[in-house]
């Protein structure tokens, strides 16, 4: 191949790749939001082993969201129910 045609089938790659290659918004976007990504691949430290389960600290906290949450959601829902008992055809 001459040197000229060699040349010209060089740019034409070079110019062709770059051009195939678009912008993206989302693309960077995505590749800033990892940034902020502490790395996949971390090590965790081997010198120290894993906490086990507080079971009682888990019970304790779901039975604190339980006595709070059953009468919110009864009062929320209930509340129709609980207006015609006390109207009661007075209104």
């Amino acid at each position: 191949m001459s040197p000229m045609i060699a040349a010209r089938a060089a740019m034409r790659s070079a110019t062709s790749a770059s051009a195939r290659r678009q912008f993206s918004v989302l693309n960077n976007l995505r590749s800033f939001a990892r940034s902020f990504e502490s790395h996949p691949f971390e090590r965790l430290p081997v010198t120290t082993n894993s906490a086990s389960a507080d079971w009682g600290r888990q019970v304790k906290r779901i039975s604190q969201q339980v006595a709070i949450f059953l009468p919110g959601f009864g009062l929320v829902l209930g509340w129709p129910a609980i207006a015609k008992a006390i109207v009661d055809d007075r209104v």
